[in-house]
């Protein structure tokens, strides 16, 4: 039981590096991570529930582009010649990523507003 476990952690850490190493999208938000981190240092002390909401934007944008890259991987394998209902497939999965960014912006500025008294 616990040789399994440990099996499935190595694969879920190898299947974060290869993402990491060929993803540009996920490089990018893994990099960016530390700007997020020192925003909630800059406007310390956040509250609890500040720091699940950022926690939960972070995990989000991670989840949705590990996600997307594993969908885009297999639709190029499974058809590698472009075709007009896979790039829309594609197109549809990275509009989740985008969603993911667009609600931890959202929850950003509502903890910028709260902290400058625009928002009780």
């Amino acid at each position: 039981m616990l040789l399994k476990i440990f099996h499935s952690f190595r694969h879920a850490f190898r299947g974060m590096r290869f993402a990491y190493i060929h993803d540009k999208s996920f490089k990018i938000e893994v990099w960016a991570t530390p700007l997020v981190v020192f925003f909630a240092w800059y406007f310390w002390p956040l509250t609890s529930t500040e720091v699940l909401f950022l926690a939960l934007g972070v995990s989000l944008i991670y989840i949705t582009e590990l996600v997307n890259t594993a969908f885009e991987r297999a639709l190029e394998k499974i058809h590698p010649e472009r075709h007009e209902l896979i790039g829309k497939s594609k197109d549809i999965a990275s509009s989740a990523v985008l969603v993911a960014v667009f609600y931890t912006a959202l929850v950003i500025l509502v903890i910028l507003l709260s902290h400058f008294g625009m928002l009780p």
